[in-house]
């Protein structure tokens, strides 16, 4: 068996010695042709996805190359365009939409394997050493990780780029070259053409000293994590996985951040940074718990309500939603809130996480009712004598204030009959 071959086999019994079912990403760049080789000759359940971006005049030939590649060696062959947009930088961009592509074809029983080898995780290291990272940061990338709940598994990460080209060679195998690798305007192409081969010219086993740097980083928040759970997980609610901070104060700084870090990393949530970090203190720790605030992370909020911190998505307005609700009729609520199904007296919300059932006063089994997302102020409730404020009954029913837009209201006439939480 090759030396290669064989690290593989190893790497798979050590790292996913239960898992048969991989989805490739598949380049067509040298690095993920020689992984998807090997991976052929080994007893497994693959399938291999090409993310067209649209950025190169030769993307059409390249998933044309990908997808003729895998007829050869008889894998199943996925397709995904992508758009790439953001503020960021297209590198960041390309990587999001990317990796968005995969996720919405992946299988339940699939972890994702990419071909990041030794070169791929120097570089990363020194564009976290550039952010300011700390040791998390610059542990770089695991060999096994996680992206929003997504396995990732990097097989190859240990191993020298000199090795997958020599493997390349003897086999005689094809590939296509990004024409954008060359360009330096790009920090990781700087490093890898500019910095990189200056510094391992002077110091000739560079490239694997940093990466046994990022080894002993990722032991050690490994550790650190480990110990850390011990203190956070009595903080989380297991139903929501909200973070209780009511008694954070009794911490630390140092402490209180890397719990936070550590909570925000079980939530797939991209690190803040030490800006963001402070931010999160000040107004989410040690601001008076009757306010409300609320910090974008990423594409991801966190949000602040009765002690609790909440990591939520970002929400499309819903306010000026309303319609009516005949006896037998199905209405699906705006931005996925969910499915609205009525029988008469009964109605059931189905969201994508749950399905909840409500019965109505058997006097408006046949009425026609008002669905809204929306509504302030005094407000008359069914059959109760005296108007209430909304906000005291959103309070009673303890819904986030976030989510008071997007609770169902259920009226008869100008009357509220039920709110669906």
């Amino acid at each position: 068996m090759p030396a290669l071959l064989q690290y593989l086999h190893q790497q798979l019994d050590q790292y996913q010695p239960n898992r048969t079912h991989f989805l490739v990403a598949l380049s067509g760049g040298i690095d993920s042709v020689v992984l998807l080789h090997l991976l052929s000759q080994l007893p497994l359940n693959l399938r291999a996805i090409h993310i067209h971006h649209g950025l190169s005049p030769n993307a059409d030939s390249w998933a044309d190359f990908c997808e003729q590649l895998c007829k050869r060696l008889n894998i199943p062959f996925i397709l995904q365009k992508v758009s790439v947009q953001g503020s960021k930088g297209i590198e960041d961009a390309a990587r999001h939409a990317r990796y968005q592509a995969i996720q919405a074809v992946r299988q339940a029983d699939e972890t994702v394997i990419t071909a990041h080898h030794q070169g791929d995780q120097v570089e990363t290291f020194f564009l976290a050493l550039k952010r300011g990272s700390g040791a998390k940061g610059l542990a770089a990338m695991p060999v096994v990780g996680f992206w929003q709940n997504m396995p990732l598994f990097r097989p190859l990460l240990a191993i020298k780029k000199d090795m997958i080209q020599a493997y390349a060679v003897q086999h005689q195998l094809e590939w296509v070259e990004d024409e954008s690798n060359q360009s330096e305007i790009y920090d990781r192409n700087f490093l890898r053409n500019a910095v990189l081969p200056t510094l391992n010219k002077r110091w000739p086993h560079f490239d694997e000293m940093v990466y046994r740097t990022t080894d002993h980083l990722n032991q050690q928040q490994q550790l650190l994590d480990e110990l850390l759970a011990e203190t956070l997980t009595p903080y989380i609610n297991p139903t929501n996985h909200a973070l209780n901070i009511a008694d954070f104060g009794k911490f630390s700084l140092a402490k209180q951040q890397a719990l936070l870090r550590l909570w925000l990393s079980q939530q797939q949530q991209m690190m803040p940074s030490q800006a963001q970090l402070s931010q999160i203190i000040k107004q989410m720790i040690i601001s008076k718990s009757d306010k409300q605030p609320e910090i974008q992370l990423g594409d991801k909020w966190l949000r602040r309500y009765q002690q609790q911190l909440f990591l939520t998505r970002t929400f499309e307005p819903t306010e000026h939603f309303h319609a009516t609700l005949f006896a037998d009729q199905t209405i699906e609520l705006p931005d996925n809130i969910g499915t609205l199904v009525r029988k008469q007296a009964e109605l059931r919300l189905e969201t994508d996480t749950d399905i909840k059932h409500y019965t109505l006063p058997s006097a408006l089994a046949n009425e026609e009712l008002t669905v809204k997302l929306h509504h302030s102020g005094l407000v008359a409730q069914y059959a109760k004598p005296h108007r209430e404020q909304m906000k005291k009954i959103w309070q009673a029913q303890q819904i986030p204030v976030w989510e008071r837009s997007r609770t169902p209201l259920i009226f008869w006439q100008a009357q509220l009959v039920c709110v669906l939480s």
